[in-house]
């Protein structure tokens, strides 16, 4: 049965099934698949939807409820992409154009796009050295979470992924963890993997449910029958908050940048004309 994504109109789509195949339906029905950030918009987006049930039509209802349940409950695959390198390096690119561009006659290995070392070098996105990932291949805290290096370029907002962590920990705790006090809980661990012996292997970022702790997994197979995408309509994307197009995209690159700036000023300017500046960048 198909997913009760939405109150009203068709803003958002769920194309289920290989990603191979999937993927040029969602292009060409017009969309845009769905980032990391902006499923993690949408969640917050529906989170006290069941606070107002639409009970209007007797015969065909779709309750803001069954909304919000359909977006906690269920895994999603996004327009992300996670990029594997033979020698450990790690790509994230966000909202993907190789992605998009995927098609059942793509060339696929262990379910992942086979791409070269030009293809690699040419991807615009977040690159991290063998190893420094961050913790990984576990469960999380929320003060790991909020620091962590992955799930801070995946969730492209600060102030975004704080909501969010501390939203599905509530929400877990309330369902599956009554007893447990909220930092002991180990929810939203990232999950990636490594290239597959010489190739370039690019796969798409997957949010787990909530009972399966909302992880986020790099190494879903783009070739499996259980895909799935969630595909934007344009009148969404540029509705006021939602969809992905007003999440802020600066990178780690761009904080660090910012932060060597401000440090260059603290020998020549005076410390309380800095506090503007240092009270911004709590914010990123």
């Amino acid at each position: 049965m198909a997913l009760k994504l939405n109150s009203t109109q068709e803003a958002y789509r769920e194309f289920y099934g290989r990603n191979t195949e999937q993927m040029p339906k969602l292009i060409a029905d017009g969309r845009v698949p769905m980032s990391v950030a902006g499923l993690m918009q949408r969640r917050l987006d529906v989170k006290t939807s069941d606070a107002d049930v639409k009970t209007s039509d007797a015969d065909v209802k779709t309750s803001d409820a069954d909304v919000k349940t359909s977006y906690i409950d269920n895994y999603f695959d996004s327009g992300d992409a996670v990029v594997y390198h033979p020698d450990g390096r790690v790509k994230i690119v966000l909202d993907s154009q190789t992605l998009r561009g995927i098609t059942p006659n793509s060339e696929l290995r262990n379910g992942a796009l086979v791409l070269t070392e030009a293809d690699y070098n040419g991807l615009q996105g977040e690159e991290f050295k063998k190893g420094k990932l961050g913790k990984v291949n576990q469960g999380l805290s929320r003060a790991d979470i909020k620091a962590h290096p992955v799930w801070k370029v995946l969730g492209r907002d600060q102030a975004l992924l704080n909501d969010y962590t501390d939203f599905i920990f509530g929400e877990y705790q309330a369902r599956f963890a009554k007893d447990t006090p909220l930092d002991d809980l180990k929810l939203m661990g990232v999950f990636p993997i490594s290239a597959q012996g010489s190739t370039h292997d690019l796969r798409a970022w997957c949010v787990n449910r909530l009972e399966g702790r909302s992880f986020a997994g790099g190494g879903c197979h783009l070739d499996v029958d259980v895909g799935r995408f969630l595909g934007i309509a344009p009148e969404a994307l540029s509705a006021p908050g939602k969809g992905a197009s007003n999440i802020r995209t600066y990178t780690m690159a761009d904080l660090q940048n910012f932060d060597g700036a401000v440090k260059g000023l603290e020998a020549t300017v005076r410390p309380e004309l800095l506090e503007p500046f240092a009270q911004l960048r709590k914010k990123l």
